[in-house]
């Protein structure tokens, strides 16, 4: 079995130079994450609420309903890709930072895998104002790359991989259900790092902690010409996962903690008896909290895991009236396959 395990006198007094790129790599991704998350506009409040209030000002009440539909549309649909593209843990069911094979030559991980989860979300294929749910099963194929740039300290002979840095880069694939109104596939690009607390050996656990950013494309629902309503994305997800787990022989488990921010820019547009109306774009915002875990199998230097994870309800104001429609106090389940080399 082959185990991503510290070597001895690889990390322990990094040079100058590894000290450098350390630094400058930790304050990029600062940078970069600070930038993901508040770069989508601090103007107005953040919520569909404003979404549908700006469509539905002056428009009949017919066509005040359908903004406040589409904006409750736009809502759960950005938590629901939101959750899926940052699904359970960044590199599922592995709860240890790569580290380096020898010095000066950083070990690499390659993963890939499947995110699968389902939304309920408002129907906006139907006809007529009154305003149903539908469930859509979404899809995400993910690839990630993973490098050790710094090995860490190793204050005793079992203890390693503290203060470790891994580069994270990965590009996921939003598979969106063919004839449910959607616009085929949304490509996301994310980068970030993992910081090991602990790295995991024969008598302790990995503990990881790990910050992404994700920027998935432009994501459409709905047909303006054929029921009235159309919701326009553009999406933003910053999240941060705290794992723990360890081997037993071939088999190893992780579970975690995660923390997702999504954010981003949406715009609606409505159209009833030959009038119309719009809205956007409108920056909103919602968090979420959920829990993970895992098990993994390794053969040599491939593993297969297995990983699940649970997150609450969405929360929404109890006057914004399209909310009756679909239960959003019930929770979200997901789930990822993962096949990954570690070389």
């Amino acid at each position: 079995m082959t185990k991503i395990q510290s070597f001895p006198g690889s990390g322990c007094k990094p040079g100058r130079t590894r000290g450098k790129i350390l630094r400058i790599g930790a304050l990029s991704l600062s940078a970069f994450i600070l930038l993901g998350a508040t770069g989508q506009g601090l103007e107005g409040q953040s919520d569909p609420g404003r979404l549908a209030l700006d469509c539905g000002a002056d428009a009949s009440q017919t066509l005040g309903s359908l903004c406040a539909q589409s904006a409750l549309a736009a809502h759960i649909l950005q938590g629901g890709v939101g959750l899926l593209v940052g699904a359970g843990g960044a590199l599922p069911v592995s709860p240890s930072t790569a580290g380096q094979r020898m010095e000066g030559a950083p070990r690499v991980v390659v993963d890939g895998g499947l995110n699968v989860g389902r939304v309920e979300h408002l129907d906006l294929l139907s006809s007529g104002s009154t305003a149903r749910s539908t469930t859509s099963t979404l899809l995400a194929g993910r690839i990630t790359a993973t490098a050790g740039i710094f090995e860490g300290f190793s204050p005793a002979p079992t203890v390693g991989g503290m203060g470790s840095v891994d580069g994270v880069v990965t590009l996921r694939f939003v598979r969106f259900p063919s004839g449910a109104g959607f616009s085929g596939t949304s490509a996301s690009v994310g980068a970030g790092a993992r910081l090991g607390l602990l790295r995991e050996s024969f008598s302790l656990p990995g503990v990881t902690l790990t910050a992404l950013h994700h920027r998935p494309g432009t994501i459409r629902y709905g047909n303006l010409e054929e029921s009235g309503r159309r919701v326009v994305l553009k999406p933003r997800v910053t999240t941060a996962r705290l794992e723990v787990g360890k081997d037993l022989l071939a088999l190893g488990a992780t579970g975690g903690v995660g923390f997702d921010r999504m954010s981003g820019r949406a715009r609606i547009a409505v159209e009833a008896n030959g009038e119309g109306a719009n809205a956007g774009p409108v920056s909103m915002t919602q968090t979420r909290r959920f829990v993970f875990g895992g098990i993994n199998y390794t053969w040599l230097v491939t593993q297969i895991s297995g990983e699940v994870s649970w997150s609450p309800g969405q929360d929404l104001p109890d006057d914004f009236w399209p909310r009756e429609a679909v239960s959003l106090e019930d929770g979200n389940l997901q789930a990822a396959i993962t096949f990954r080399i570690i070389y």
